[in-house]
């Protein structure tokens, strides 16, 4: 590694002697000359046919999974965002008077709890925001509460377990 810096340092210095000269190469004559008698052949995709050639294996096979790709999209599986009540329904329990948990054990002092939180919220029920605002001198974590002891006393109303 020696031999390396040393030979880095005599190009720096005679660099550096030359008045330093602008360090863009001139092109490759030979090199753009090559690179002009390469012919590229592209496939045309074939948009009659049910199956797509991504010209990668893999990438073919997730393409054509589905032959409609923007219902695949829609499909009810590809649903990952939980449930309001069933993603909230440790912090409801933890937040009944009588559950025997301590305040400092909550899952909503935990931070990552907090964000996801508020992006489930944020995306299926943007309702309890209203409820944020009209709760101004709160802090994000007793607003948070309450709307889950909210979110729980909604369910528990239409679920008749009142």
């Amino acid at each position: 590694s020696s031999g390396i810096n040393a030979e880095y340092g005599e190009k720096w210095s005679k660099w550096k002697n030359e008045g330093c000269p602008a360090l863009s190469k001139s092109p490759d004559k030979t090199l753009q000359a090559k690179q002009k008698n390469l012919k590229r052949t592209v496939k045309a995709m074939d948009l009659s046919s049910e199956k797509f050639d991504m010209c990668n294996q893999t990438l073919s096979d997730l393409w054509n999974i589905c032959p409609d790709n923007l219902a695949a999209c829609q499909d009810s599986n590809r649903k990952f965002t939980p449930e309001t009540f069933k993603f909230f329904e440790d912090a409801i329990e933890q937040l009944e008077p009588d559950s025997g948990v301590e305040k400092e054990y909550y899952l909503t002092n935990e931070t990552a709890f907090v964000w996801r939180s508020l992006r489930l919220l944020a995306r299926q029920s943007v309702p309890y925001f209203q409820h944020i605002q009209n709760t101004k001198n709160l802090t994000l974590t007793d607003n948070l509460q309450n709307i889950i002891m909210l979110i729980g006393k909604e369910y528990k109303k239409e679920n008749g377990m009142e």
